[in-house]
């Protein structure tokens, strides 16, 4: 049998890679050659097929083993940066600062006064005024005289920020928790100066509503002011008109009472006649020294009888004159002088307390003038040049620590329960 095989056997045993095209060996040496060339390249790329989808494999399993991670942690934070990055509007910010202080923080200097902590008015006076500016009130007046709401539904803001947006209601009730957001009233309490801060999507718009809520604060202490002296001075006020209601009533007693009389004074009326007794009695004391002188002297003498006939004229004049002034009927001048008197001492009384209640009443509007409250304004409201809010850098930072300690403490707690579940 001939040892080397033929050309038509030798093709019998050729391994013919389906990648290569390659022409048929013409000797044996040939073919040995080219059959292991055939198999080094079809295992060269079969490892190169093999690798291809190993790497899409690879980076699968990665994020299937941190979908939890990339869910809770960088989904939200690449949501906060989009929306920071790209949708959030510009918000603008407008701050004033504003001192309330009462007239006696005037008098030891202006600078005395605003670097004074209590500012002269008290504290409680300063967290009215703050109070007021993020209230209801204040609310309502800005929408009715500054369009407040129009301010904050401006084509500028985007759909989160803006009021209303997509997950807030209309009424009133969502707009002023929406309000109490973008203006904050903040006391410093080493200094006594109010910090006013008013945000909007405008730089004029924040200017102008802070300008209003200052002019509205001024307002309000104001009306304190008048509701302050009212209080004060009302107390003596209504004493006073007491004393003069009281005095008037006297007035009208006195008038009756000499209508009564039909004698304007009897105190007065009754002088003259008083002057006339006392005239007559001494006109008898002295007729009656010369009567008893005579009776010693010359008891014969003709003018006895003549100074006994005087002095009886003058005895009955005094007792007539005298019936007048005190006597038991009513015409005569004691009763009515005893209840004239007494109606001129209650008027005298009366007078006194008038008189009390009209210095009382001055020392009132005294103290009410110097617990007058003044709001100065420090910082007038400025025109932002650039906008304040949103801080992008940091809510995104704070969204992702977020996120992060949620993830942490979740790991935590199910780690504790495979460990417990293991023990």
């Amino acid at each position: 049998m001939n040892s080397a095989p033929s050309r038509s056997k030798l093709r019998m045993f050729v391994y013919v890679d389906p990648y290569l095209p390659v022409a048929l060996p013409k000797s044996l040496r040939q073919f040995r050659r080219m059959n292991r060339v055939s198999f080094s390249l079809r295992r060269n790329l079969t490892e190169i097929s093999m690798d291809e989808p190993r790497r899409p494999t690879k980076v699968m399993a990665w994020i299937k083993r941190r979908s939890i991670f990339l869910g809770v942690v960088m989904f939200p934070t690449l949501i906060a940066a989009g929306y920071y990055g790209l949708i959030a509007s510009p918000q603008y910010l407008s701050q004033a600062e504003f001192v309330v202080r009462g007239q006696a923080s005037q008098t030891p200097g202006m600078l005395a006064g605003l670097l004074s902590p209590s500012g002269g008015g008290g504290s409680e006076d300063t967290y009215a005024v703050q109070d007021y500016v993020t209230s209801r009130d204040a609310a309502h007046l800005l929408i009715q005289t500054q369009d407040l709401k129009d301010v904050y539904d401006t084509p500028n803001a985007d759909i989160i920020a803006r009021f209303p947006n997509f997950y807030s209601g209309k009424t009133f009730e969502h707009f002023f928790s929406y309000y109490k957001k973008h203006v904050k009233a903040e006391l410093d309490t080493t200094t006594g100066l109010s910090t006013l801060q008013v945000r909007t999507f405008n730089a004029r718009d924040s200017q102008r509503i802070a300008k209003a809520l200052l002019t509205a604060a001024e307002q309000l202490v104001n009306e304190m002011n008048a509701r302050q002296r009212q209080n004060m001075i009302s107390a003596s006020l209504r004493e006073r008109e007491a004393a003069i209601a009281r005095l008037k009533a006297v007035n009208n007693k006195i008038d009756s009472y000499r209508n009564q009389t039909v004698m304007i004074d009897p105190q007065r009326q009754s002088q003259p006649l008083l002057k006339d007794i006392a005239g007559l009695e001494t006109m008898r004391m002295t007729t009656r020294v010369q009567l008893e002188q005579l009776r010693k002297s010359t008891p014969n003498s003709p003018l006895i009888p003549v100074l006994t006939r005087r002095m009886s004229a003058l005895d009955l004049e005094i007792s007539q004159s005298s019936k007048k002034v005190a006597g038991d009927d009513n015409n005569s001048f004691i009763p009515k002088i005893s209840g004239y008197e007494d109606l001129i001492f209650q008027r005298q009384l009366i007078e006194r307390e008038v008189s009390t209640a009209d210095a009382a009443l001055d020392a009132a509007r005294i103290q009410a003038d110097r617990q007058q409250l003044y709001l100065d304004e420090v910082t007038q409201p400025d025109l932002p040049d650039y906008a304040a809010y949103p801080r992008s850098i940091a809510n995104i930072a704070i969204v992702f620590a977020t996120m992060l300690s949620i993830y942490l403490m979740g790991a935590l707690i199910i780690a504790g329960a495979r460990e417990h579940k293991s023990v």
